[in-house]
């Protein structure tokens, strides 16, 4: 899709708001993703408390480019960022690489999956009560898909092939209501989402969430990774 859709759907846009109240879950604003420091005083110290992949709510708020480099208790600081020294690049080029280590689940497509699911919560167009998120990737955008919903108190399936790693399936089965193991490896795309087809026509009450058609993706990576990229830009 082009767009996000915004149309409220009041019936289950009422059951996302009872549920985020039962589980204590407050959504973070992109302008706070993209400046940790409009993040309350509040919040931040309830992090001090909380590991960085700690199923938590409050680790919404760690969706961003700024997280302290630890592994629990930190709260934001500048844009995590490395420089390949040209010894190595063989080029005269300064290049730098941001680092997306320090995310919840140690890699930035938290916030890609984040992006996508969140408009359909707001909005009514997901019922955390009755439907499943299905998350189809080789792996980081799936495990972020799955990590998101747990904190966000909804169901998830998460689809990857089974030929990623078993710390990757280890990790999944901790966080995921299910995981579905497709044929292949890092390059079978094709056989997942031929598992998506055979679930959306399975007749169960499920959202499949392509990274690939979904805006809401290309969104977060133009409001957050962007400005992230700009900030380490205009320092060095």
């Amino acid at each position: 899709m082009t767009t996000i859709d915004l149309t409220i759907h009041n019936d289950r846009r009422k059951r996302a708001i009872q549920r985020a109240k039962e589980k204590n879950i407050i959504i973070p604003t992109y302008a706070q993703m993209k400046d940790p420091s409009k993040i309350s005083a509040k919040v931040k110290d309830e992090l001090t408390k909380i590991g960085l992949w700690d199923i938590h709510p409050r680790n919404l708020f760690r969706i961003n480019w700024h997280n302290q480099p630890t592994a629990s208790g930190g709260t934001f600081d500048g844009v995590n960022y490395l420089e390949l020294p040209s010894s190595l690049t063989g080029v005269k080029a300064r290049i730098i690489a941001i680092v997306g280590k320090w995310f919840p689940t140690g890699a930035h497509k938290v916030g890609a999956a984040f992006s996508c699911l969140v408009p359909r919560l707001v909005t009514g167009q997901f019922d955390p009560t009755t439907q499943k998120a299905v998350w189809p990737s080789t792996g980081n955008y799936c495990r972020g898909g799955a990590y998101d919903s747990a904190l966000l108190g909804c169901e998830s399936i998460a689809i990857l092939p089974e030929g990623m790693s078993k710390e990757r399936f280890e990790w999944l089965a901790t966080v995921a209501g299910e995981t579905i193991k497709t044929p292949g490896s890092e390059s079978n795309v094709k056989e997942i989402f031929d598992k998506c087809k055979e679930l959306a026509n399975s007749g169960q009450d499920l959202m499949i969430f392509n990274q690939f058609d979904e805006f809401g993706n290309y969104l977060w990576h133009f409001e957050v990774t962007g400005h992230a990229m700009e900030e380490v830009f205009n320092q060095v």
